[in-house]
């Protein structure tokens, strides 16, 4: 624990160190992609998205992501989905909220990092509060 508070007092952001100490069980990347490709569409998508579409993103996303966690991996992806585009994906609408909820329930349970978690919820409630 002494290594979390030095780290954090030679500039180590708040967010970081709790992910930190909230993440122990989950060690950041390289992710299972194809156990991330599963979660998003069956858990955050609820299969409301095609899952070669689902695929093709997280495999895209995977490359840029490495030092992740596979929870984490999954949020981003469905964040492709789900976020606001020129084009709202409208059937997606009724999840949102869901997505916001399990996101939530991953973080404190220690699969999802702080940071993605924030960012994935800013974001949604940005757009669509």
């Amino acid at each position: 624990m002494h290594e979390y508070w030095k780290q954090f007092a030679d500039g180590l952001a708040l967010e970081r160190f709790m992910a930190a100490v909230e993440n122990e069980a989950q060690p950041l990347g390289p992710p299972d992609t194809t156990l991330a490709i599963r979660l998003a569409q069956d858990e955050l998508l609820q299969g409301l998205v095609p899952p070669a579409d689902v695929a093709a993103v997280a495999w895209q996303l995977v490359g840029r992501f490495q030092a992740c966690s596979t929870h984490d991996l999954a949020l981003v992806t469905a964040l492709y989905f789900l976020q606001a585009r020129e084009v709202p994906l409208s059937h997606l609408e009724p999840i949102r909220r869901d997505a916001r909820f399990l996101a939530q329930h991953w973080m404190t349970n220690g699969h999802a990092s702080v940071p993605v978690v924030t960012r994935f919820e800013q974001l949604l409630f940005e757009q669509f509060s």
